[in-house]
């Protein structure tokens, strides 16, 4: 089991490449069992290009880095800016000690994860990353973080990167795989949908990642906001948004999403009709009939559509919400 303790609101920012105010203090912990990693700093302490290198600590700053271990001896690490220099001091098992080779690299390892997991490092590490390795070598980078706010942050600026289609549908997809946090998931997802222009092939990525939302709420306003904007006429397009729209268990954030698609004024007969059969996984007779009277009435006159509104009707069990239906129906194409 995990258990991370964190004090103040700025306390991952600490490896920043400007970590603050000379006054500021941050402490960040994390133990897994037997297993404790420690970061605490105070004032301003910068990181090297590399990430795994202190470069600048301000006069009275001071940066600790700690780690306990079953069946290692315990290490610690000390960075404190004194009279324009940096003093580093290194302890093994409480005794301050020259560092080897094999320690030098846990300290530069520790380095270099911290400045992963900060948020604030994203847009820096991910231009350097990009640039030296394209979009594959910070999707590992990603795969390597654990916190999702950090995922979060590092997806955002890779998609600030002048990506392909297709690289910008992987990263799409990479997201939904990736990120736990449905808040986060759906905030990197829908970020797509800010842009200018999005082609289909990465809205159709979007929208498959977007299956992957556990909670209904953040699923329906990532597809809401996508109906809005698109009208759902490319086949992928609309074959991924009716396949993430049926997977949402809630009658009522169901019925909203295929009333946000029938209501798109650039919508056609083809997105019509699926999200009339897609109202057939509604189980509340309430919400699957307010869902069949948004079908715009251009198209009631359509023999398929029509179709497929009497098949979706006749799944209602509430002879009130059917007779409703049927009374819309009728009258509508008197």
């Amino acid at each position: 089991m995990r258990a991370v303790r964190t004090t103040m609101t700025a306390a991952m920012a600490l490896l920043a490449t400007a970590a603050g105010a000379a006054g500021q203090r941050s402490i960040h912990e994390e133990v897994h069992g037997s297993h404790r990693m420690m970061v605490q700093s105070t004032g301003e302490v910068r990181i090297g290009d590399d990430d795994r290198s202190v470069v600048y600590v301000a006069p009275g700053a001071r940066l600790v880095i700690e780690e306990e271990a079953p069946s290692r001896p315990d290490r610690r690490v000390e960075y404190r800016g004194r009279d324009g220099r940096i003093e580093r001091t290194y302890y093994r098992d409480g005794q301050p000690v020259r560092p080897s080779d094999d320690d030098e690299e846990w300290i530069a390892r520790m380095i270099e994860r911290q400045a992963r997991e900060n948020p604030a490092n994203a847009p820096r590490r991910v231009a350097r990353i990009y640039r030296q390795g394209g979009v594959d070598a910070v999707l590992d980078e990603i795969a390597e973080i654990g916190s999702d706010g950090a995922k979060r942050a590092y997806y955002t600026a890779l998609l600030r990167q002048p990506l392909r289609a297709a690289e910008t549908a992987r990263v799409m997809r990479h997201t939904g795989g990736h990120i736990a946090s449905d808040g986060d998931k759906s905030a990197v997802l829908a970020s797509l949908l800010d842009r200018p222009s999005v082609g289909a092939t990465e809205l159709a990525a979007m929208l498959e990642a977007a299956a992957t939302i556990a909670s209904d709420g953040d699923k329906s306003r990532v597809l809401i906001r996508a109906a809005q904007r698109d009208a759902l006429n490319d086949p992928a397009v609309r074959e991924a948004f009716f396949d993430t729209a049926g997977r949402i268990a809630s009658d009522g954030d169901k019925s909203r999403v295929l009333i946000a698609a029938l209501s798109n004024d650039r919508v056609r007969r083809d997105a019509v009709a699926e999200a009339v059969r897609t109202a057939r996984t509604i189980a509340s007779d309430g919400d699957k009939s307010r869902t069949l009277m948004a079908v715009p009435a251009g198209f009631l006159g359509d023999r398929g559509v029509r179709a497929e509104i009497e098949r979706t009707m006749m799944t209602i069990a509430s002879d009130g919400d059917r007779g409703r239906v049927a009374l819309w129906l009728a009258r509508s194409v008197s």
